[in-house]
């Protein structure tokens, strides 16, 4: 996780500084971060908590008859 945070941030430093030195460079870099950024958000959530889903009760199972006597063969 660490080893994430530091590539991350050296990367921001690196688009950072293209942009401060490009514009064009600079607005290209800010609508893919955007699109990386959004799709990450959306990866992120879980979808079945934006639907929440209802199980309907099962039915009890029927008991077999019971036997009263002996096991007729």
């Amino acid at each position: 996780m660490m080893l994430m945070l530091i590539v991350g941030l050296a990367l921001g430093g690196i688009a950072v500084y293209a942009a401060y030195r490009d514009q064009k460079l600079g607005a290209a870099i800010v609508v893919g971060l955007t699109v990386v950024t959004v799709f990450l958000l959306l990866m992120d959530k879980d979808p079945s908590a934006a639907m929440p889903q209802t199980v309907a009760p099962s039915a009890p199972t029927p008991a077999p008859p019971s036997q009263s006597g002996p096991p007729t063969p």
